[in-house]
This record gives C-alpha cells, sequence and structure tokens, in this order.
C-alpha cells in the first residue's frame, strides 16, 4: 500500500510540475467591421509579463506592464510595437492602425485598436507577427466578424499572413 501512495505522489508531483513548467504564448485579436462609422474595430489581448518581456527588449529595460507604470510612456511603446507588428491591408490598401488605448484584465492587456475610413472590404489582409521577435512558439488567433460573416484563424511564427475574401 506504501508503494502505491509512493508511486500516486510521484506520479501527481510529476504531472503538476510538467503544466506549471509549460507556458502557452498565445495573443487574441478580435477585428469587427462596424458599417455605420465605417471603421474596423480591433482588440487585441496579450498576457501582461510576454508584453513586458517583449517591450524591455526592444525599448527599454526600464517598462513595466501594470497599472502603477508611467501609463503615457506605457501607451507610447505598445503604440509602437502595435504598428511595427499588426499590419492591415483592405482590398489592397495598407491602412494606418489608431491605438485607442489600454486596460488591465486578470493576466490581460486589452488593447483597443480602430481603423476608420473603412467604406467596403472585399478582402481583408492581415499580417500579425506580435510577440513573435521574442518567443517563436508565439500563436496569434484571429477572429474577424464582417459583414456578419464570421471567420477565425490561427497565425503562428513563418505563417503570420492571411487573406480574408468577403465578396463572396
Amino acid at each position: 500500500m506504501r508503494k502505491i501512495v509512493i508511486l500516486a505522489s510521484v506520479a501527481c508531483l510529476f504531472l503538476c510540475t510538467s503544466f506549471m513548467i509549460h507556458k502557452y504564448y498565445l495573443s487574441v485579436t478580435d477585428i469587427a467591421y462596424n458599417k455605420e462609422e465605417a471603421s474596423l474595430q480591433i482588440i487585441t489581448r496579450l498576457f501582461y509579463d510576454d508584453l513586458e518581456e517583449v517591450l524591455r527588449e526592444r525599448y527599454s529595460e526600464d517598462v513595466t506592464v501594470d497599472a502603477t507604470a508611467d501609463q503615457e510612456a506605457l501607451d507610447m511603446y505598445i503604440k509602437k510595437y502595435l504598428n511595427a507588428k499588426i499590419k492591415i491591408t483592405v482590398d489592397g490598401e495598407e491602412k494606418t492602425l489608431s491605438y485607442l488605448g489600454k486596460e488591465y484584465d486578470d493576466d490581460f492587456v486589452v488593447c483597443y485598436i480602430e481603423i476608420t475610413g473603412i467604406l467596403s472590404i472585399q478582402t481583408l489582409e492581415i499580417e500579425n507577427t506580435i510577440l513573435m521577435d521574442a518567443f517563436t512558439e508565439q500563436k496569434n488567433m484571429i477572429h474577424t466578424d464582417i459583414l456578419g460573416k464570421k471567420k477565425s484563424l490561427l497565425l503562428v511564427d513563418g505563417n503570420a499572413k492571411a487573406v480574408l475574401n468577403f465578396s463572396e
């Protein structure tokens, strides 16, 4: 009986530590077209510790991603990073992202972005390399809701671009 308890304890310890060691690198981005406002509204969720690590590597060792940080400086870094890592092309024309701000939600930083002046959409090209420069295991999930058509895709390092057709 004692051997069974010891074996069960060792197995449990192995399973628990293997889950703690494994880290998932995932961002989730929602892109919705608001026809009345002629805009694409984009919400990106990133783990705050992953974002902090990449901002420290790229811009400044002093960056802290939390509510106690200098929010104006942090917004500047986040805006710069997102503009470098997310490219949106509508009907063959690359669009400019407008970073609106962020909020904190548990372990995530939720970033709000908008692209205005979108009168119609036939094709939407998305390139999202967020955090891929820091984590090769990074996966970026994209959910779109364009003209009532919902599509989802998963972008990975080496395959971080997709074209969606909404003219059908």
